[in-house]
């Protein structure tokens, strides 16, 4: 059978185990102010040993499911660490959550520093063009922090807008968003397309 003609409509929802599920519930519903659905406990279905509980952060059911485990699973804390982004694992790096604008982006920095929690890494611009750009790709502005148990999380704006034939950065993209910021887009062009060879990015 051949592989679907369409292609995803994106990627959906990410599902995230957790020690405590109480302080992760609080972290993500009043310190990110998603909304909750549902929340199952473990044994409440028949045929799964974890709970779940359904967060949402659109009009969908959820965009975040937090896994919990029952009580003879033992004390997880172990396992909690400070970034899980770094470590060497098969766990996944971070997941992202994207805002409208640079206004919206600004306004969650001060609200995360007011709240106590460090930003791991930036406010940078993934960029290796842009004139605050970090050398690295993806052409969006960005910030990392953790919840409760180390997973690593993105807020991020200003995503790249690509030309499907070409697999280019939209150059009427790049150069809005330069005006917008500020900058003479004459002086600075978007990278070329990536052409199957691993290009060098500035440390």
């Amino acid at each position: 059978m051949p592989r679907p003609y369409r292609s995803f409509e994106g990627v959906q929802h990410i599902a995230i185990k957790v020690s405590n599920l109480e302080e992760s519930l609080r972290f993500y519903t009043e310190i990110l102010g998603f909304t909750l659905t549902e929340k199952y406990n473990p044994g409440d279905h028949p045929t799964l040993p974890v709970g779940l509980c359904f967060l949402r952060c659109t009009g969908l059911h959820h965009d975040l499911n937090l896994v919990s485990f029952p009580e003879e699973a033992g004390d997880l804390s172990g396992f909690r660490r400070k970034d899980q982004g770094p470590e060497v694992d098969l766990g996944f790096h971070h997941f992202a959550l994207k805002v409208r604008d640079r206004a919206g982006f600004e306004a969650w920095k001060e609200w995360i520093l007011e709240n106590g929690i460090e930003i791991v890494r930036g406010p940078v611009v993934h960029s290796p063009t842009h004139p605050e750009g970090d050398g690295t790709w993806g052409e969006n502005r960005a910030m990392y922090f953790c919840d409760p148990d180390g997973h690593r999380i993105e807020i991020f704006c200003e995503m790249a807008e690509m030309t499907p034939r070409t697999n280019a950065i939209e150059p009427a993209w790049f150069a809005n968003r330069l005006e917008q910021e500020g900058y003479d887009s004459s002086k600075y062009a978007p990278a070329p397309p990536f052409d199957g060879e691993n290009s060098k990015a500035t440390p």
